[in-house]
């Protein structure tokens, strides 16, 4: 059974989208409007700013912790850590299988696009050669106002 005041939330708090696609349609673009309405955008602005800001103050006074009594919230610096691989320790300790599986040759995509774009690389002569392709990928969904009405 769904909730009386939106069909497409469920009794769970999930959202059901059973329901027909114009229905889905519509709900998307009622809630659209109500972000544009409301003014979201300037909150998520003003939220980033006010953590960078925060964090920078925090960095800077090498504080790692501080509260705010009247709301009852706490702003916490918590060391993180990635991983950094050795490639030549790593590669030495594989057989020529794993190697296969586990170590890949790649190319910088972000890079290669960027001399395509300043003219250090031709798209033209790249394709010709087979050095890189246009693929389909998979399908986007955009819900948006038609333009021109019906």
């Amino acid at each position: 059974m769904n909730n009386i005041d939106s069909p497409f939330e469920n009794n769970d708090g999930g959202v059901d989208i059973a329901l027909t696609p114009a229905l889905a349609i519509r709900r998307l673009a009622e809630i659209k409007d109500e972000l544009d309405n409301r003014g979201i955008d300037p909150l998520v602005a003003e939220e980033k700013k006010l953590r960078e800001g925060l964090k920078k103050y925090m960095l800077d006074a090498k504080l790692d912790s501080e509260y705010d009594e009247t709301s009852g919230w706490e702003a916490v610096m918590t060391p993180r850590s990635h991983d950094v691989w050795d490639m030549a320790a790593f590669s030495s300790l594989l057989s020529p299988t794993q190697k296969k599986r586990y170590i890949r040759r790649m190319i910088d995509e972000a890079a290669a696009k960027e001399g395509i774009a300043n003219g250090d690389l031709s798209r033209a002569q790249l394709e010709a050669k087979g050095a890189v392709r246009k693929e389909a990928g998979q399908k986007a969904l955009y819900v948006r106002e038609r333009k021109g009405g019906k």
